[in-house]
């Protein structure tokens, strides 16, 4: 059995953790897209869009709205964090990508 997906929020101050046990195989399609486009030249405020909508979709708790995932991440590692649940929703290291996008 696959390890649930993980994401942590802080919601009215406290931090709460949200699983996934099952997340159809269609969303890896939509996980695939999201990450192919974040090398493109679009704004990254429609990227950063695009990936809160989609994460809010993954997780069907109803306490997961886009508006707890924008007030619940930390600004600091919000792109690294949500790009991580992104890729292992599309079954991809996201090291070994940023690794095969860094110039050399």
């Amino acid at each position: 059995m696959s390890t649930p997906l993980k994401m942590e929020l802080l919601i009215d101050g406290k931090k709460q953790t949200f699983t996934e046990s099952f997340i159809p195989a269609g969303r890896i399609l939509d996980a695939l897209d999201l990450i192919e486009t974040d090398n493109s030249d679009r704004k990254l405020r429609d990227v950063f869009e695009e990936r809160v909508a989609f994460l809010s979709k993954v997780f069907t708790n109803p306490l997961v709205t886009t508006e707890t995932i924008w007030n619940g991440f930390n600004a600091i590692d919000f792109d690294d964090r949500t790009f991580a649940i992104i890729c292992k929703v599309a079954g991809v290291d996201p090291k070994k990508l940023q690794m095969a996008t860094t110039p050399e």
